[in-house]
């Protein structure tokens, strides 16, 4: 039940994206990405099937949710100016 609820919760999230004149493509993607203690490979696929776009297993370390995070980012753009 807890996934079915994930599942419709994402494609809420991502139905609300921006969407270019009625053409059905999105202008933006919002990153959806599942924590877990789950640890097995059936559950990633489970999460990427449902529409997210990555994993971190629970506990993790600092280091590895900044590189879940980091790779949503393109590093080669350079930063707005205010």
């Amino acid at each position: 039940q807890i996934r079915q609820l994930e599942n419709q919760a994402n494609k809420q999230v991502n139905v609300g994206s921006a969407l270019d004149g009625g053409s059905g493509k999105s202008q933006w993607h919002l990153p959806i990405l599942a924590m877990t203690a789950d640890l097995i490979q059936a559950t990633y696929e489970e999460c990427l099937k449902c529409g997210m776009d990555g994993y971190v297993s629970k506990p993790f370390e600092e280091q590895q949710l900044y590189q879940a995070v980091a790779k949503f980012f393109d590093t080669n753009q350079p930063l707005a100016q205010n």
